[in-house]
């Protein structure tokens, strides 16, 4: 049996429009689409469906983390830029630890931030999610 080569995500980062996002707990995403195209006739092999590929969707990108009023290039931006309804630029950077044996994901592209949400519980921290919305195609890289 072969030892798993998956690794660890802890330490990647999200940068929105140039700074990174402070104390992110957790990142998902872009999570991309196609639509299909029903191309069925009645000349359709076996009876069976057919379809061709239709039009892509960059997805979203769902983020969590602890809000920290102090972190004005990144949060309090993001919230900003929400307001605004602002497109930027965006990248996922994966973990920042490489060795020969790992090789890390990278993803850019630019989005409009479509959600943006603070929780002030009496009994725990404050926390904040945000979605991104992805326009256009985003670039996945591998390094």
């Amino acid at each position: 049996m072969t030892a798993s080569a998956a690794v660890s995500g802890f330490g990647t980062i999200l940068n929105w429009d140039t700074a990174d996002i402070a104390e992110l707990t957790s990142i998902s995403g872009p999570t991309e689409s196609m639509n299909t195209i029903d191309v069925t006739s009645h000349d359709s092999d076996d009876a069976y469906a057919e379809f061709v590929a239709g039009i892509r969707d960059g997805g979203e990108i769902s983020i969590e983390g602890n809000f920290l009023t102090t972190d004005t290039n990144g949060q309090v931006a993001m919230h900003t830029d929400f307001q605004a309804g602002s497109k930027k630029a965006f990248k996922i950077k994966g973990p920042g630890w490489v060795t020969s044996s790992h090789e890390y994901p990278e993803v850019n592209g630019y989005g409009y931030v479509t959600a943006f949400s603070v929780d002030y519980p009496f009994d725990d921290k404050m926390s904040f999610s945000a979605t991104i919305k992805v326009t256009g195609k985003p670039i996945l890289t591998v390094s």
